[in-house]
């Protein structure tokens, strides 16, 4: 796992109005707590936390005033839910020697067998709960889905990362390759089709009743 500095200045005010006035000037509000400690208030310039917020980082060094520097994690990002920006952020500090529990992401890597021959894949699990010592856990974890045929499904027991443990149920799908469904022109043409053999049946048994009279 890499790491990534975060230079934070501290704020004696917080509420609503201070967090307001902090994002007009470029700021986002936030707060640094830790077992045992006090919580801290602070802000962060928006455009070095959107940098870290981007980057493939879990491990966060926070970077005080007097030059002290903390282990941290992101523990929670309120965002606006219109234009998705940073309202607030909370980061936990933490201790490089004892285990902790984070969310990491789950990508896809190469081609299935199941596509190249028309199937469609489907990622249905993004990400998985793990737990381990900070520095072991990875960015995201890499899932093969090479030898995926149409109809099979991976799931999460068939995932394993070393040194790490994943706490999410292994009973869960994490990708299947499903027959390609049938698009909504095709469909309407068997509509169509389907609207004319009626007809034609309806023809043809008001012509056999005719000759029949």
């Amino acid at each position: 796992m890499s790491e990534a500095d975060l230079r934070i200045e501290l704020r004696e005010k917080t509420g609503h109005q201070t967090a307001k006035r902090l994002r007009k000037s470029g700021l986002v509000p936030g707060l640094f707590y830790a077992q045992g400690e006090d919580s801290i208030p602070f802000s962060v310039k928006v455009k070095d936390l959107q940098r870290l917020l981007h980057s493939e980082v879990n491990v966060i060094n926070i970077v005080f005033p007097d030059g002290k520097i903390k282990k941290s994690i992101v523990r929670e990002v309120q965002r606006d839910p219109v234009t998705d920006a940073v309202l607030h952020i909370d980061v936990m500090g933490i201790k490089l020697t004892e285990k902790i529990h984070m969310t990491i992401p789950l990508v896809l890597t190469g081609t299935p067998v199941g596509v190249k021959e028309g199937g469609i894949l489907e990622h249905l699990l993004r990400e998985v709960e793990v737990e381990g010592l900070p520095l072991d856990i990875p960015d995201h974890i890499e899932v093969d889905v090479s030898d995926l045929k149409i109809g099979d499904v991976l799931t999460l027991e068939n995932v394993s990362v070393e040194k790490i443990k994943i706490l999410t149920e292994p009973h869960h799908a994490v990708a299947n390759v499903i027959h390609p469904k049938v698009t909504k022109v095709e469909a309407e043409v068997s509509v169509e089709e389907g609207a004319v053999s009626e007809e034609e049946e309806e023809k043809e048994k008001t012509e056999s009743a005719s000759e029949t009279q």
